[in-house]
């Protein structure tokens, strides 16, 4: 059975960023509804949404990876011995 253990801290991050998307779109960007930079505000939303959810899936990621590479090489190490 595989162990898959979790890196806590990455995983906060992670739903640091996600949290950093909703407020961007739920509660920055109504701020410029009706101006004549709503459009290029929310165009650098859209890209920077982007950029987040991206590094979100990359710790995630890395959460769940990270820590299986590490239990694999402490497991073939003890097997050596």
């Amino acid at each position: 059975m595989v162990q898959v253990r979790v890196n806590i801290f990455n995983v906060m991050a992670a739903v640091c960023s996600l949290l950093l998307v909703v407020y961007a779109w739920l509660m920055f960007l109504p701020m410029f509804e009706g101006l004549d930079q709503y459009y290029d505000v929310r165009n650098i939303i859209i890209v920077l949404s982007v950029l987040l959810v991206g590094l979100a899936c990359f710790q995630l990621y890395v959460a769940v990876l990270g820590r299986e590479e590490k239990v694999e090489v402490q497991t073939s190490e003890t097997e050596k011995e």
